[in-house]
């Protein structure tokens, strides 16, 4: 699925520094300058998200270089001022090269308003652009009538209350509503909880959310998932002090798989589930089940039964969920899973692995001297 976006593209650039002293002429810190970093604001930090979570996304930069640049200060990561130089792109010029175009290969076209002209016009673009069958969704800055027909519009909730949204009778977000956010999309309301977090940076945030909620839907993935990527989005944006681009495995769950009989656990263990889990961030273990083990090992195995297997794997910090399948192979889980990643040991090379076809695999190399079959024959030689 296509994706375009429309609107106002701001410069942010940030001046990071330090200091040790205030200044003799005024009660303010003097910085001594470290780095300077300029990233696309507005229309353009949804584009750049949009763009690096892998989405099919183009941005219409119809501002003929009239772009705002904000600049912010930062001293010991703590912002010190914000200098704003404004400029007004003409809206006229911007409708002029809006009616000039073809909307059809794109599903969803986002317009994002920072008010700084591009979207002068919004109810002119709407109309045209829905004459190609997209789906508009706006981010708005502007009164409610401003965006009629868009097929999704999402405030936060001081413009909600402001620009008149509480009777807008179309599909709608409203971010910032008390500790929720609070949606009607296709005639059926959402409330997402959204957790608390210590915020570092609101910049951009909203940005975030909008990307990733959008993301969602060229997965085609239902609203309420859509929505909740959208939150993770955002919740990730404001951890980091400066404009931040999402990366897929911010918002979505990289499903990392393993599976053994774990029979005892040593070091060769520990070290491949602890490297398994900073491939992704849920580590899924599958073990076999008691049945499965004596199929392939013999009446004597396994030593510890699958509840007391699962629990000590439930133990680890790293190990996020065990699965006993009865299975000789854990190929029907696999299947049911869908990881993204599938780790094994040393001994096996990709294309003997189960479920290679289904997930990327990745082999960690085998701890010398460890493993369950030895632990087991020096314990048999030893009591002999």
């Amino acid at each position: 699925m296509k994706v375009l976006v429309i609107g106002d593209v701001i410069i942010d650039k940030y001046i990071y520094g330090t200091s040790e002293r205030l200044s003799p002429e005024a009660p303010v810190p003097v910085v001594k300058h470290l780095r300077e970093v300029e990233t696309l604001g507005g229309a353009g930090l949804v584009y750049e998200n949009l763009k690096s979570l892998g989405v099919d996304v183009t941005l219409m930069e119809s501002d003929h270089g009239y772009r705002s640049v904000k600049t912010r200060v930062i001293c010991d990561g703590h912002y010190v001022t914000r200098i704003d130089d404004d400029k007004r792109a003409s809206g006229n010029a911007v409708l002029a090269d809006v009616l000039s175009n073809d909307f059809s290969q794109y599903e969803y076209v986002i317009l994002s308003d920072y008010d700084k002209g591009v979207l002068d016009n919004a109810k002119e673009i709407i109309a045209h652009i829905n004459t190609f069958g997209c789906k508009v969704i706006v981010d708005p800055k502007e009164h409610a009538n401003h965006y009629i027909n868009a097929w999704l519009i999402k405030p936060n909730y001081s413009e909600f209350t402001k620009f008149g949204f509480i009777s807008w009778q179309g599909n709608i977000i409203t971010t910032n509503a008390g500790n929720n956010i609070v949606a009607t999309i296709d005639n059926t309301d959402y409330d997402i909880p959204v957790e608390a977090v210590e915020v570092s940076d609101v910049t951009g945030a909203g940005d975030c959310f909008l990307a990733a909620f959008v993301y969602g839907l060229t997965k085609q993935y239902n609203h309420k998932k859509c929505l909740e990527l959208a939150v993770r989005g955002s919740r990730e944006a404001v951890k980091h002090v400066g404009t931040y681009i999402l990366t897929v495995t911010d918002i979505e769950d990289t499903i990392v798989f393993t599976n053994g009989v774990f029979d005892i656990l040593h070091i060769g263990h520990l070290k491949l589930l602890s490297h398994a889990k900073t491939l992704g961030n849920r580590l899924v273990v599958g073990i076999n089940s008691d049945s499965s083990v004596k199929r392939l090992k013999g009446d004597l195995r396994p030593i510890n039964d699958e509840s007391t297997r699962k629990e000590s794997l439930l133990m680890l910090g790293f190990v996020d969920e065990v699965i006993v399948f009865e299975e000789d192979t854990p190929l029907e889980t696999i299947t049911i899973l869908e990881p993204n990643i599938i780790v094994k040991g040393g001994d096996y090379i990709p294309a003997t692995v189960v479920g290679n076809h289904l997930a990327t695999v990745v082999i960690f190399p085998t701890v010398e001297g460890h493993s369950t079959t030895k632990i087991i024959n020096y314990k048999e030689e030893n009591t002999l």
